[in-house]
């Protein structure tokens, strides 16, 4: 495990992501984007190589996720997901670069500990909180998030369908496909299978699990159990739906893969997991709405609890159709966006400046820019997106770039100033809007 920085990498791929920015920025500037989007846009989208990149002499990229030190599974999937598309594009080989890089180091990192969700970039014992629970030097963060296993496999999966790179493939990438497939089918049976636990002293008590950090009780159905939520904040019940449904579609990738390079053995573990999560989610990933229609909801423990709300992060409800391959005019889909994005979920909000959906994470009347960009990856209307566009773009607090969480009715109130993931997925849907990816 090599931490020797390849600076001469670093600069050619740097130097790539700044070309392309030209470029593209030049077309959507064609296609009528003002002034500030064309620059914000520039800004986004050389902002995870420029800033957080860290390429490595044994073919792998470290990427931190802005103003925090480590390498989240999730938040790093996320962070080259703008460009993943350009990969094969002529000159853009030093993507495919950063991509395979990125994709090389999560499945390092799932091997030394699945249950995980952010990495140190050596053993050195740093952490964000000394908490209870089996970690190691490696770990920064030791939540156990079943998204973060499910975004990691989700890029390899875009990675081989844009690249064609089978050869990315090795027997480190083989056991952590292997290792996904085996946590997933003990958190199928958490309470009794499972040997996680999770405690953090003198935090809120979403930093932490109850029940002696095994989590809140909840009955074996299929579905698999999450600690936490994509926010690193505990659920309220341990099955988070729309983690379930993005893992369905994942079991797919990893089946398909398995099948490719011959695992057998692997694919069929994925059939077996894919159909059990499948049938939870017929019998508990709904509820009914006043109008007597089925919606999903977020969190249930498949006791009779559930947990009616939406958070912007990412797997969401609103992101179903983004992380999955539920088609964005699905009815029940429908039906679910105009829930979480109304009164019903207790963090949308409504402001002069902006409205949209929050975090328990961040205070109360904080709207996301991710959830702001996600809900326009997942419109199908094109006066909704084009309001969301403008919407993104005068709440940047005049630094170009986008945040965390920002005060409904002032945008100047934010959370993070440098959280490269916001800046991907802006970017993102800047290309996406303009029909450029």
């Amino acid at each position: 495990m090599s931490y020797i920085r390849d600076n001469q990498k670093e600069k050619e791929i740097i130097t790539c992501v700044k070309n392309l920015a030209e470029e593209l920025s030049k077309e959507i500037e064609e296609k009528g984007a003002s002034s500030k989007l064309v620059t914000m846009f520039k800004k986004c989208f050389v902002n995870t190589a420029e800033t957080t990149m860290q390429c490595l002499t044994d073919g792998k990229t470290f990427l931190i996720t802005g103003d925090i030190e480590a390498m989240w599974l999730r938040d790093s999937s996320a962070q080259v997901c703008h460009y993943a598309p350009f990969m094969m594009k002529e000159g853009c080989e030093p993507l495919k670069d950063i991509v395979g890089g990125v994709i090389r180091k999560q499945f390092e990192q799932i091997n030394i500990d699945p249950y995980a969700n952010a990495f140190n970039t050596e053993a050195n014992g740093r952490c964000w909180a000394k908490d209870r629970t089996d970690d190691n030097p490696w770990d920064w963060e030791r939540k156990y998030e079943l998204d973060s296993l499910c975004y990691p496999v989700r890029l390899l999966d875009h990675y081989l369908e844009i690249t064609d790179d089978y050869g990315i493939i090795d027997d480190e990438i083989k056991e952590g496909l292997r290792i996904i497939l085996k946590v997933m089918a003990t958190e199928q049976n958490h309470s009794a299978d499972s040997t996680y636990y999770f405690e953090r002293d003198n935090c809120p008590p979403s930093d932490t699990l109850i029940n002696n950090g095994k989590g809140a009780e909840v009955a074996r159905c299929g579905l698999i159990w999450s600690g936490f939520r994509p926010s690193d904040d505990a659920c309220k019940y341990g099955y988070l739906i729309p983690a379930n449904l993005f893992a369905v579609d994942v079991l797919t990738y990893i089946k398909k893969i398995a099948a490719h390079i011959g695992e057998q053995e692997m694919a069929n573990k994925a059939d077996i997991i894919r159909d059990a999560v499948e049938k939870g989610l017929s019998e508990h990933a709904f509820i009914t709405n006043e109008a007597g229609e089925k919606i999903y909801v977020y969190e249930t423990d498949a006791m009779g609890h559930t947990n009616r709300m939406d958070d912007a992060n990412v797997p969401s409800l609103l992101s179903i159709p983004w992380i999955t391959s539920i088609d964005k005019k699905d009815t029940v889909y429908l039906r679910t966006r105009a829930d979480v994005l109304s009164q019903n979920n207790p963090y949308y909000y409504v402001g002069e400046a902006a409205k949209g959906i929050g975090s328990p994470h961040t205070p109360d009347n904080y709207i996301w820019h991710i959830a702001l960009s996600m809900q326009g990856l997942t419109s199908a209307d094109d006066k909704e997106r084009k309001e969301l566009l403008d919407m993104l773009v005068s709440t940047d607090a005049d630094t170009f770039y986008m945040h965390e969480g920002f005060h409904k009715d002032d945008p100047k109130k934010y959370t993070r100033d440098w959280f490269a993931w916001s800046n991907s997925l802006f970017a993102l849907y800047v290309l996406d809007y303009y029909g450029m990816c």
